[in-house]
């Protein structure tokens, strides 16, 4: 190294570093999106799965009771179709003046488990929808239909038999 920092007077230190960060950014988008999930992906398959929204109002549980198609945000695709809605009365945790845990009903609110019915594609470890994104329990998850505009926590997942 020379004293300006060059190597063999060709390059220096900050070439160096920048050529390594090329280099692992290259490495790094390989393995990422040359993964084996999109060699494992089936076509056109048919799932259910259930959504719970939690401390909802009467006027939510109405429109998800009328059913009907599940879209994207902005209504271009069809992520399925509402087939079921269970309702229940939401229940939170309370505490007493002695300490005792209690739950009890909260008033005018609901939990319904909504059953929506899609297609999309299955891969060794997850369903995908039309609008790519995965179905797994856990995970936030937006209703959208012509009634209603929710969001709620997938509790099941399920791939529906041939028939």
């Amino acid at each position: 190294m020379d004293k300006n920092g060059n190597i063999k007077g060709k390059f220096n230190i900050i070439d160096l570093l920048v050529i390594i960060l090329l280099a692992a950014v290259v490495v790094g988008i390989a393995v990422r999106y040359g993964s084996s999930v999109t060699t494992a992906v089936k076509s056109d398959e048919e799932f259910e799965y259930i959504v719970k929204v939690e401390s909802v109002r009467d006027f939510t549980i109405s429109a998800l009771e009328k059913k009907g198609k599940v879209t994207d945000k902005n209504s271009t695709l069809d992520l399925g179709e509402i087939t079921d809605v269970t309702v229940e009365p939401t229940e939170y945790q309370s505490t007493t003046a002695d300490g005792h845990i209690v739950f009890a009903e909260q008033p005018e609110r609901y939990t319904a488990y909504v059953t929506i019915r899609t297609r999309g594609k299955e891969s060794d470890n997850s369903y995908i929808t039309a609008d790519s994104n995965e179905l797994s329990v856990g995970r936030t998850t937006e209703i959208f239909s012509k009634y209603v505009h929710t969001s709620g926590t997938i509790t099941s997942v399920e791939k529906l038999s041939e028939q």
